[in-house]
């Protein structure tokens, strides 16, 4: 989840948050993540976002037919990763609102991690969310 833009992740806090619309969802169910910058000047330029149990990535994603700025991808299962599209810059976002579905089947905690990007030169990996209680 390291964009290969030729420096080192921030180590700073994050300007981003990842919250979500519930702390406990039943396994199949979808929930709504969203991504916001703090401040408007807070814009997203890319991201990849995943849903982790520990190291593990589980779930998939689910976008509106209509975004123009993510597409799912594959990180070893299909949409159970979400990126950015290569887009104008009208496209940039603040707030990237996502659905999310555990498997059917599936207990435990996961959080939510993705890598963000304001600029070429700035991002941070590891931005996290909440954890998120998956229940059967």
């Amino acid at each position: 989840m390291i964009p290969q833009h030729g420096v080192s992740a921030r180590s700073s806090v994050a300007p981003y948050t990842i919250t979500t619309s519930t702390k406990t969802v039943k396994s199949g169910t979808p929930m709504e993540v969203v991504i916001t910058g703090k401040s408007s000047s807070d814009i997203m330029r890319g991201m990849l976002m995943q849903a982790r149990y520990g190291d593990e990535i589980v779930g998939t994603f689910t976008l509106n037919p209509n975004e123009r700025f993510a597409q799912l991808i594959d990180c070893g299962a299909p949409g159970n990763a979400v990126t950015h599209k290569k887009h104008d810059e009208a496209d940039h976002k603040q707030t990237l609102a996502v659905k999310w579905t555990p498997p059917a089947g599936f207990n435990g905690d996961i959080k939510f991690r993705a890598t963000i990007v304001l600029d070429g030169k700035t991002f941070w990996v590891g931005v996290e969310s909440a954890p998120i209680k998956v229940v059967s």
